[in-house]
């Protein structure tokens, strides 16, 4: 339980005042990224598509959203250790700033369904502890801590994963498209941290948006 709390204050803005533990990070499709994502499919329902988005970031405390303009802006720096300090780097460049507003221009356009947002997150979460399993942090710091907690236990995310693709066959070209977005980043950097993985984790949900919304209807009321 107090590594759930952990989990849940750390991806998330919920006051649990638990200390940090990631020894159950293989957990995060099936506690944190229903919760976020059903609160915001909840939004959707209600608002519509671009404020049920911008609850969704809140509530992850914009972490992985920081973590996609920091890579972004690494990917532009050719030399890999000044694309190391680029993410180090408090100001943001203009590549970060067009990932942060294409990311979510993109998501907001194709949203259809609630159910994008509950299983984009169940997908996104799953999909960086298969991944970080892989992976090999190139700094010591949040993101070796996560890497280093999934190692042995990424198969039990398998299932979580499978369910979004099962669900949506269309997420298999989500999956994909983030593989490649990872692999990108990866090699360019010579490994992983916490702001690869947050990179990972928000494109990988936009993908799931965009590749599914092909089969869905366009939202036409309130409760749809």
């Amino acid at each position: 339980m107090r590594c759930l709390r952990a989990l849940l204050g750390f991806f998330a803005i919920l006051p649990v005042g638990a200390e940090l533990d990631f020894s159950c990070a293989w957990a995060l499709p099936y506690t944190v990224a229903p919760l976020l994502g059903g609160l915001s499919a909840l939004a959707l329902i209600g608002l519509g598509p671009l404020p049920a988005y911008l609850i969704l970031l809140l509530l992850t405390g914009l972490n992985h959203l920081d973590g996609l303009a920091d890579t972004a802006d690494a990917l532009m720096v050719r030399d890999r250790e000044r694309a190391r300090a680029a993410l180090e780097d408090p100001r943001r460049g203009t590549a970060g700033i067009f990932a942060v507003v294409a990311s979510i221009a993109l998501a907001v356009d194709y949203l259809r369904s609630p159910w994008q947002l509950l299983l984009g997150e169940i997908f996104s979460k799953s999909l960086v502890v298969v991944l970080a399993a892989f992976s090999k942090p190139f700094k010591e710091g949040l993101g070796s801590a996560f890497i280093s907690s999934v190692k042995s236990r990424w198969p039990l995310a398998m299932p979580a994963l499978a369910l979004a693709l099962v669900v949506y066959p269309a997420s298999s070209l989500a999956l994909a498209l983030s593989a490649l977005a990872y692999y990108i980043a990866y090699k360019h950097l010579g490994g992983a941290n916490g702001d690869v993985l947050g990179y990972l984790l928000e494109l990988s949900r936009v993908f799931f948006i965009a590749a599914t919304s092909a089969f869905l209807p366009s939202i036409s009321c309130p409760l749809w």
